[in-house]
């Protein structure tokens, strides 16, 4: 049709600019964490289970008194039981890696102090204090699962 238009073929005529620009479907954001994410999440409950047992056995050697410092004894591994357990869930909702990755890399850095200044003498318990944060860290800060939970925020702020 274009060459009767315009008199001769290929001078353009109709074809000669595109009707409209091409439609491509939007991109949607997968709801479903990636299996590195639930692992991290796994990883970060399980880590903290060790210092909720500390805090509970501080406490109840304790008898309720603290003097000094005794406080600490109970305070950092409730602060570290709260990050651990809402980092857990606010990277499997997709809202953030940050919060798991940085608690699970302070219970990881206490365990290696420990393990430093005084060893472990506690058995394969205590490895796990160190293994299951490193393993919690490497999987919250893998590439694949910040792809993701950046992409939830882009999704969450477009609306």
């Amino acid at each position: 049709m274009a060459p009767v238009l315009s008199g001769r073929a290929g001078a353009g005529g109709l074809t000669a600019r595109p009707y409209a620009a091409p439609v491509h479907p939007t991109e949607t954001t997968r709801r479903t964490p990636p299996g590195a994410a639930v692992a991290a999440t796994v990883l970060g409950l399980l880590s903290a289970a060790l210092p909720a047992l500390i805090a509970l056995l501080a406490l109840a050697f304790s008898g309720g008194r603290f003097e000094g410092g005794g406080w600490a004894v109970v305070l950092v591994p409730v602060v570290l039981v709260v990050g651990l357990v809402v980092g857990a869930v606010l990277l499997l909702i997709g809202r953030s890696w940050l919060v798991l990755a940085l608690f699970s890399g302070v219970l990881a850095a206490l365990a290696g102090v420990g393990y430093v200044s005084g060893g472990w003498g506690g058995g394969g318990l205590l490895e796990l204090a160190l293994v299951l944060p490193l393993l919690t860290l490497v999987l919250a800060v893998l590439p694949g699962v910040r792809r993701w939970v950046a992409a939830r925020r882009a999704a969450r702020a477009g609306r």
